[in-house]
């Protein structure tokens, strides 16, 4: 596949309506493609133009006046036309050299004919080029992407489609990975190829949330960089792209490159799958993590495949789990395809991941980078971008929660940090952290049974007031939790719950007639508050403070 589809100014002129031609000014600009051929007489005119247009014209519309011809020529200059044809006769017998010396300064092709001809025989002809090039670029893309499904199915895919890619665009082209090293083909310099991989680092976005599709970066006044990026499900994996020297990235270069970048992105998918069916030994060790069976320090080592016995650095473990609505279940995408993505992300990261995905579960394990001061901010990072791609995925409405581990130091004890995992994921959103060392109480309510201690527990001191609110369709639990939470405020507590004050007050009325209790007492107020707390997890209502308002340290004392 070549450039033969593009019709260049230089091509025009060599049509057998051009013998009578000559082209006298602006040849450096020959090499500009036409789009199309359109008849302008006058500059007031040259606003329809959309770009890449060659003019014909007699003249008629600025003749021999130096404003109004040097008006015409720079109007078509900045509407981007690709050239301008003069039929010298009554209305310019020649170029004057005002003309001339405005057409070289822009590179812009200044084309005479000394003899008379047709200007319908010229679009006609042109046109008719035009759409047959054109057609037969759309034959050769054809075959070029039926040639990019086979060549996609061989190994060495990435440099076997790289190749072709080269071979179809006649220009230098790359395959430039985020984690990896990339390739160049035809290969360069290994000086070359240093500064041009370190300008691609610097310049190429390298965050998910940044790259959009194509871009152009220019390297110099004549050459430009054109690259694409492949992305999987939400997630950058690598940029593929060509140089241009003197040359445009037009819709047929842009095209090709996208059909390659989708087979490209074909390939690293089924590559990133074909991984995770290898580690089949890493999910047994997890299925007996989960289990929480004990397994000598030395076996997790070795199945995991950590050499050596140096002190392993610290881990996390993580559960993320994914809920989807009912719409959200006609999703062709199985949450276990994520698994591959999820792991290359993490590695980017920092992180050296183990995951293990059950249902719409999905279990990890992260050995924390050695170089990080600021893990949790890492960790954060992590989970935002996991989120992304979930919902990216899976549909906008995918509820997406986390649960996180304090930091282990030995594998053998990975169970217990699981564990951890599994009570920060269950109490996430009432503690509103997914970190299990900022559940607070929740850490001990989970380990207290329901039945008889916390059911009783909550019944004796939130009993009669549980009560009245079911049989009268009252809310006064509710508004004795956030009078709680507001240190005791009336007026703040009756702006959150958006009543009056007066009303405010007969609530607590009625709340003291039930618990006759001093809420200013440190022991009374603590039960209370965790009884609240007990009855809210156990039932799974969401009725509490947020956590900006609850854990508002400047709140007034009460009144």
């Amino acid at each position: 596949m070549t450039n033969e589809w593009r019709l260049t100014v230089a091509d025009v002129v060599k049509r057998p309506l051009f013998q009578h031609a000559e082209v006298v000014a602006g040849s450096r600009g020959l090499s500009r493609s036409v789009r199309w051929v359109h008849v302008l007489e006058a500059a007031h005119t040259v606003q329809y133009l959309n770009g890449d247009e060659l003019i014909l014209s007699t003249g008629l519309g600025f003749g021999e006046a130096k404003e109004k011809r040097l008006a015409y020529l720079s109007e078509l200059i900045s509407r981007k036309a690709v050239g301008l044809c003069i039929e010298l006769g009554d209305y310019i017998p020649q170029v004057p050299q005002d003309m001339l010396e405005l057409a070289d300064h822009h590179d812009f092709p200044l084309i005479v004919f000394h003899k008379p001809v047709r200007f319908v025989d010229i679009t006609l002809d042109l046109h008719e080029h035009l759409i047959n090039r054109q057609m037969q670029a759309l034959r050769n893309l054809e075959t070029y992407s039926r040639s990019l499904q086979q060549l996609s199915l061989q190994t060495q895919g990435i440099p076997k489609l790289l190749q072709h890619f080269q071979a179809s665009v006649h220009t230098q082209v790359f395959f430039f990975p985020l984690d990896g090293n990339p390739l160049y083909v035809p290969p360069l310099p290994q000086v070359v190829q240093s500064e041009l991989s370190g300008l691609m680092r610097t310049a190429l976005p390298q965050g998910d949330d940044s790259v959009s599709s194509s871009g152009i970066i220019a390297l110099s006044d004549k050459k430009k960089l054109v690259y694409q990026p492949i992305i999987v499900m939400g997630h950058l994996l690598a940029y593929v792209g060509l140089i241009l020297y003197d040359r445009e990235a037009d819709e047929y270069l842009l095209l090709t490159l996208d059909y390659t970048v989708s087979s490209m992105a074909q390939i690293l998918m089924r590559k990133m799958f074909a991984e995770e069916q290898m580690l089949a030994a890493e999910n047994r060790l997890f299925d007996d993590l989960i289990a929480n069976r004990p397994l000598p320090e030395e076996q997790i080592r070795s199945l995991l495949g950590l050499s050596g016995k140096n002190k392993t650095p610290a881990y996390y473990t993580l559960l993320l789990s994914l809920h989807r609505s009912t719409e959200d279940l006609s999703s062709p995408l199985a949450p276990h395809e994520l698994t591959g993505v999820f792991r290359s992300l993490l590695t980017r990261l920092g992180f050296r991941p183990f995951i293990r995905c059950k249902g719409n579960r999905f279990y990890l394990l992260l050995i924390a980078p050695t170089n990080q001061t600021d893990i949790r901010r890492t960790l954060d990072k992590a989970m935002s971008e996991m989120k992304r791609m979930c919902r990216q995925a899976m549909g906008p409405d995918t509820e997406v929660l986390f649960g996180v581990s304090r930091p282990g130091e030995r594998l053998s004890e990975a169970g217990r940090h699981l564990a951890e995992s599994e009570q920060a994921l269950i109490f996430q959103q009432d503690a509103h952290s997914p970190y299990f060392a900022e559940l607070g109480l929740f850490r001990l309510l989970f380990h207290v049974p329901q039945e008889p201690v916390l059911t009783h527990f909550i019944d004796d001191y939130l009993g009669p007031l549980l009560r009245y609110d079911a049989e009268n369709g009252t809310q006064l639990a509710q508004t004795l939790r956030v009078y709680l939470d507001h240190n005791l405020s009336k007026q703040e507590t009756a702006d959150h719950l958006f009543i009056h004050r007066q009303t405010l007050y007969h609530r607590l009325e009625k709340i003291q007639e039930h618990l006759p209790v001093d809420f200013t007492h440190p022991n009374e107020r603590l039960c209370l508050e965790i009884a609240l707390r007990a009855h809210e997890w156990k039932h799974g209502l969401k009725y509490h403070t947020p956590p900006n308002k609850a854990q508002d340290k400047t709140a007034r004392p009460p009144r």
